[in-house]
C-alpha cells in the first residue's frame, strides 16, 4: 500500500538566542522577503508554515510595511501559515495567564491577517506544562504539535493528552523532531532513503511526516520538484501545511495511548531541565512583572473603570507586549548570549513602569472619592482573598502618633512604622510674585518633574510670599486652582514685594502590618488611630524570638523553628549550600563538593515590633572562586569570601517564618541553594502550578538508557512546594524562585530552593548530565551572576493536607502581598470598602481585567481538587449580564445571577471565565 508522505515547508525562528533580537530580525526580514518573491513566482510552492507565533509578522512588517498587502494576500490564500501563539514561550516559566495573553494576542493578529492556524504548534519548548490540554481546547484549538517531553512509553506518532481537569487533546507527535525534513536531497534516491528513515514505528496506513526546515532556516525551492519526481516510487507526496497533516492523522486515529499532566521526560529528545535557575534574576523580574501587570494594575483598573475611572487599556496592552516579548524559551530561560538578556532588562522596566502608573492611577481615582477623616488613611489594595496578608507600604513620618490601622469593619491592626527618609528640600529660589505665579503654572496634572505633589500652600508675610509644594508618593486632594488663584491675586495686585518658592519631599515612613483575611479582592481604606488592642507578647533576646505561634533561636550558623501548634521542630530550619557547577545554562552538572559550613556568623541582634520580630545575622563562606582548568573540580587555592545577609522575620498572625537573603555573590561555576530538612519522612510532593497543583512522588524517574540527558530531578513550582507525611507538612513559599528539588541531607530528605545557578557557557559538550552541545559553544560572563541579589521566601509547618490548611491561599497571600498609597483627609461619595471579586467555593482567582478586544470586563478562575458549586461575587458589577464564555472571549453562555452574585458548577482544575455586559 502506497505510504502518503506530508512534506511540511517551515521554519522556527528564535527572535533571539546567539544574536541578540534585531540581528535575527535582519535575518527574518531576508528571509520573508525571499519566501514572498519565491511564492508569488512559483504556484507549486504552495505553502509554508511561518513558525507557530505571530509576533513575527509583526516584527518583519515594522521593518517592511510596504510588503504588507503581498504578505496578507498569502496568508489569506492559506499559502502563509501563522499563529496561534504571539510568542512561543517556554510554558513553565512565565505565568499561567501570560500563555492565555499570548494565544489570545496570536490568535487575533493572525485573524487580522487573514487566518489563524488551529494547530497548538509548540515546536521547541523545553517541555510542556499539564494544564496545557485544556488551555488549547478552550482557544479552539483541534490539536497540538509538539516533540519534547514525551516519554518512550509512547509507541508511535501520536497520542491523547490529558489535562488535570480530564481536558484531552490529541497530539501530532514530532518524533524526529521538527527538523527531520531539513536539508532534503535534491537527487531522488537520496530524497527516498531519507524518507524511509522517517517510517521507523509507523504503522501501515498512517502518513508520515517530514518536517522541513529548521532553527531560522530558509525555504528550499527545489522541493516541489524533488516531489513530483519520487512520486510513485512506493509513496504519495504532499507538500502540506500543519493542518494537511493534521487531517490525515485525525482521519488514520489518534494511537490509543493516553499521556496525563506534565510531559518532561528525556527520553527522546533533551528537556534541558537546568533553565529552571539559570539566570536567576531574570525568573525574579518575570515574576514582579507579571505580579504587577495581573495581580495589581488589571484588576484596580477595571474597578476603577466600574466607578468611572480612566483607561488605562492602551498602556497595559503595550505592558503586556513588552512583557511576553521576554516569554520564549531562549530568552526566559536564560540560555541565549549576554547581550540578550541585558536587552530583555529594560523591557521588563518599561512594563513595570507602565503597570506601576495603571496601577496608581486608578486607585487614585477611587481614593480621591473615598471619604476619609482628617488625618488621613491608608487605600490597601487586597489581590489576594481567603488568607491574612502583610502590607507594607510608605506613609507620612508624621502617622508616628499613631499605632494601628482600623480597618472598615471596625477591627484594628498593630503596624509597625520604620523612618524611610525625605524632607529633603529640592528647589528653594527667590523670586519676583510673578515667577511665583509662573513657577506654578509649570505644575500640572499634580506633578512637579517626576514627583507627585502631595500638598500646595501660600503664605504672605511682611509683603513677602512663599509658595510651599511637597512631592512624595502619596494620593492626595489638593486644590491647586485654589493656591495658583491666590498667588494670582497678589501678584497682580503688587501684595508682595518679593517672594520664594520651595519644593520638598514629605517625610516618610515604612509602614507594616499584617491584615486578617478578607472575603474578596478590592480596596479599601485603613485609617490610622490610637488603638487600645493589647499589644503581642514580645520576649526576643539577642539569639531568639518568640511570637503567638514560633519559638525561633540561632546557635551557631543553625536555626532552629520549633512550631507550638503542630509540635514540630525544624533544626535547622533552613541552611545555605554552595555547590560547584561544571554545567551550562541549559543543564547543571553539580560536584559533590558542598559548602554548607560557614566560616563565620556575625550576629547583627534582634528587632521587635507591634507587628513583627525579626533576627538578622550575616553568615561568610569561604568559597573556591572558580572551577579549575580542567573543569573537574574547584579550585582549592583560589578562593573568595561570601557574605550572605539574613534577616528572619515572625509576622504576628502569619503562620510562617519569613527569610530574606542578601547574597553579593562573588563565586563562580557554583550552585547556591537554601535546604529545609524534614522533620519527618515525606510520602509525596506537592507544588503550585499553572493552574493547579500538583501531586509529585519523591523519586526521579528512571534513566532509560540511552538518552543523552539525565532525567530531571528537580521540579518546576510557582508560589510554594511542599512535602507531606504522617499527617504533617512544611510548604515553602518563594516569590520568583521557580526551581525546587527533594534532597537527602544527613540522613534525611530536605527540600531544596536554588537561589542561584552561575556558570559561564551558553552550551558545552562535556557534562555529564548530558550528552552533546545543546547550542553554541559561547562564553556567558553574565550568566554568573555576579554582584547583589535578594531573596525571599517563607517556611509554613501544617498539619492534615495542603488543601485543608489553605497552603495554596497563604501562599498566593504572600507572594502576592497588598499594596497601598497613604492619602489626606478628604470628603467623597464612594465607601470605604469597595470589592471587586470574591468567590465561595473550591476556586481561584486568576485574573480579572478588561477583555483587550471589547473592553468588556473579565474574571477567570480554576476549580481546585474538590471544586462543585461555585459562587462568584461582583458588587460593582451588580445588574451587568454574565456569560461563560472560552478562552478567547466567545461562545458566550449565559449564567444564572442576581445582586451581583452568579452561580457555576465546576470541575476539578476545570478554568472558567466569565464575560460582563452591561444591561
Amino acid at each position: 500500500m502506497e505510504r502518503t508522505v506530508y512534506v511540511v515547508p517551515h521554519t522556527h525562528w528564535d527572535r533571539e538566542w546567539y544574536q541578540p533580537h534585531e540581528l535575527f530580525r535582519w535575518r527574518l526580514v531576508q528571509m520573508v522577503d525571499e519566501l514572498i518573491d519565491h511564492m508569488e513566482r512559483d504556484p507549486a510552492f504552495r505553502c509554508f508554515n511561518l513558525d507557530g507565533q505571530s509576533i513575527v509578522i509583526a516584527d518583519y512588517l515594522e521593518l517592511r510595511p510596504e510588503n504588507e498587502g503581498r504578505l496578507r494576500a498569502l496568508i489569506e490564500a492559506g499559502r502563509i501559515v501563522i499563529g496561534p501563539w504571539w510568542v512561543q514561550p517556554d510554558e513553565f516559566l512565565p505565568s499561567a495567564e501570560s500563555h492565555i495573553r499570548s494565544f489570545q494576542r496570536g490568535i487575533r493578529f493572525a485573524e487580522r491577517m487573514g487566518g489563524c492556524l488551529r494547530v497548538g504548534h509548540c515546536a521547541d519548548q523545553f517541555g510542556h506544562i499539564a494544564q496545557m490540554p485544556q488551555i488549547m481546547r478552550q482557544l479552539g484549538l483541534t490539536s497540538a504539535c509538539l516533540w519534547r517531553g514525551v516519554p518512550d512509553s509512547v509507541p508511535g506518532w501520536s497520542f491523547w493528552w490529558e489535562a488535570p481537569d480530564g481536558t484531552r487533546i490529541p497530539v501530532l507527535y514530532l518524533r524526529n523532531s521538527y527538523s527531520s525534513g531539513w536539508r532534503l536531497p535534491e537527487q531522488v534516491d537520496d530524497f527516498l532513503e531519507r524518507v524511509r528513515r522517517q517510517e521507523r514505528d509507523l504503522r501501515e496506513g498512517l502518513p508520515a511526516l517530514l518536517m522541513n526546515g529548521t532553527d531560522h532556516s530558509r525555504m528550499e525551492p527545489h522541493v516541489p520538484e524533488v516531489l513530483a519526481a519520487a512520486e510513485g516510487r512506493g509513496y504519495r507526496f504532499v507538500l502540506a501545511t500543519l493542518a494537511d497533516y493534521e487531517r490525515a492523522v485525525l482521519d488514520a486515529g489518534i494511537d490509543a495511548v493516553v499521556l496525563r499532566g506534565e510531559l518532561r521526560s528525556p527520553d527522546r529528545s533533551n528537556v534541558l531541565v537546568g533553565v529552571l535557575s539559570s539566570r536567576m534574576y531574570l525568573k525574579q523580574r518575570d515574576f514582579e512583572v507579571t505580579r504587577a501587570l495581573e495581580r495589581y494594575a488589571e484588576p484596580l483598573e477595571l474597578l476603577a473603570r466600574l466607578h468611572g475611572g480612566p483607561d488605562g487599556s492602551p498602556a497595559l496592552r503595550h505592558a503586556w507586549r513588552l512583557e511576553l516579548e521576554n516569554t520564549p524559551h531562549d530568552s526566559i530561560c536564560g540560555c541565549s548570549v549576554d547581550q540578550v538578556h541585558r536587552e530583555m532588562l529594560p523591557r521588563y522596566d518599561r512594563a513595570e513602569q507602565l503597570a506601576v502608573e495603571v496601577a496608581r492611577e486608578a486607585a487614585g481615582h477611587l481614593l480621591r472619592r473615598i471619604e476619609v477623616p482628617p488625618q488621613g488613611g491608608l487605600g490597601v489594595w487586597r489581590p489576594v482573598a481567603g488568607a491574612p496578608c502583610i502590607i507594607e507600604a510608605d506613609v507620612p513620618a508624621a502617622w508616628a502618633q499613631f499605632d494601628a490601622l482600623r480597618l472598615p469593619g471596625g477591627t484594628e491592626v498593630p503596624f509597625a512604622l520604620e523612618p524611610a527618609g525625605g524632607g529633603d528640600v529640592l528647589l528653594h529660589e527667590q523670586v519676583s510674585p510673578r515667577g511665583a505665579l509662573r513657577h506654578l503654572d509649570f505644575l500640572r496634572e499634580q506633578r512637579y518633574d517626576v514627583h507627585a505633589i502631595e500638598a500646595m500652600a501660600w503664605e504672605l508675610d511682611a509683603r513677602h510670599l512663599r509658595v510651599t509644594t511637597t512631592v512624595g508618593p502619596d494620593i492626595t486632594v489638593v486644590d491647586e486652582a485654589e493656591v495658583r488663584e491666590a498667588v494670582r491675586r497678589i501678584a497682580g495686585e503688587g501684595l508682595a514685594d518679593t517672594a520664594e518658592v520651595i519644593v520638598r519631599t514629605s517625610p516618610r515612613a515604612r509602614l507594616s502590618a499584617v491584615l486578617p483575611s478578607a472575603a474578596a479582592a478590592g480596596l479599601e481604606l485603613a485609617v490610622p488611630v490610637n488603638s487600645a488592642i493589647p499589644r503581642p507578647r514580645r520576649t526576643p533576646s539577642a539569639r531568639r524570638l518568640r511570637n503567638d505561634r514560633f519559638d525561633l533561636r540561632l546557635y551557631g550558623a543553625r536555626l532552629a523553628v520549633h512550631d507550638r501548634e503542630t509540635d514540630m521542630v525544624l533544626d535547622p530550619a533552613c541552611i545555605v549550600v554552595s555547590e560547584g557547577d561544571r554545567g551550562d545554562e541549559y543543564n547543571a552538572d553539580i560536584l559533590d563538593d558542598a559548602v554548607e559550613e560557614p566560616a563565620a556568623v556575625t550576629l547583627a541582634g534582634t528587632i521587635s515590633t507591634p507587628a513583627w520580630q525579626e533576627l538578622r545575622y550575616t553568615l561568610t563562606f569561604d568559597l573556591p572562586a572558580r572551577l579549575g582548568r580542567g573543569r573537574k573540580r574547584r579550585s582549592r587555592r583560589e578562593r573568595v569570601l561570601q557574605p550572605i545577609d539574613v534577616a528572619v522575620r515572625l509576622w504576628h498572625g502569619l503562620p510562617l517564618v519569613e527569610l530574606r537573603l542578601t547574597v553579593e555573590n562573588r563565586a563562580r561555576d557554583h550552585r547556591l541553594r537554601a535546604l529545609v530538612p524534614l522533620p519527618f519522612e515525606p510520602e509525596y510532593a506537592v507544588t503550585d502550578n499553572h493552574f493547579h497543583v500538583a501531586v509529585r512522588g519523591l523519586a526521579p524517574a528512571p534513566w532509560n538508557g540511552v538518552s543523552a540527558e539525565l532525567p530531571p530531578t528537580t521540579f518546576p513550582q510557582k508560589t510554594f512546594a511542599a512535602a507531606e507525611g504522617s499527617g504533617l507538612g512544611v510548604a515553602v513559599f518563594n516569590r520568583g524562585q521557580p526551581e525546587g528539588e527533594f534532597v537527602k541531607w544527613n540522613g534525611r530528605k530536605a527540600l531544596a530552593l536554588t537561589l542561584l545557578r552561575c556558570v559561564g557557557w551558553l552550551s558545552r559538550p562535556d557534562l555529564r548530565t548530558r550528552r552533546g552541545g545543546a547550542g553554541p559553544t559561547v562564553a556567558t560572563f553574565d550568566s554568573q551572576c555576579p554582584g547583589r541579589h535578594s531573596f525571599a521566601f517563607a517556611i509554613a509547618p501544617y498539619t492534615g493536607g495542603w488543601h485543608t490548611a489553605g497552603i495554596d491561599r497563604l501562599a498566593r497571600a504572600w507572594a502576592f502581598p497588598s499594596i497601598g498609597w497613604a492619602t489626606n483627609g478628604h470628603e467623597g461619595p464612594l465607601p470605604p470598602y469597595l470589592p471587586l471579586v470574591g468567590i465561595s467555593g473550591d476556586a481561584t482567582l486568576s485574573a480579572a481585567h478588561r477583555s483587550e478586544e471589547t473592553g468588556q470586563p473579565i474574571v477567570r478562575v480554576y476549580g481546585g481538587p474538590a471544586a462543585g458549586p461555585v459562587t462568584l461575587e461582583a458588587p460593582a458589577l451588580a445588574g451587568w449580564q454574565a456569560a461563560r464564555v472560552d478562552l478567547l472571549e466567545r461562545n458566550p453562555t449565559e449564567l444564572n445571577g442576581r445582586d451581583g452574585r452568579w452561580q457555576l458548577d465546576l470541575r476539578p482544575w476545570e478554568i472558567a471565565t466569565i464575560a460582563f455586559q452591561e444591561g
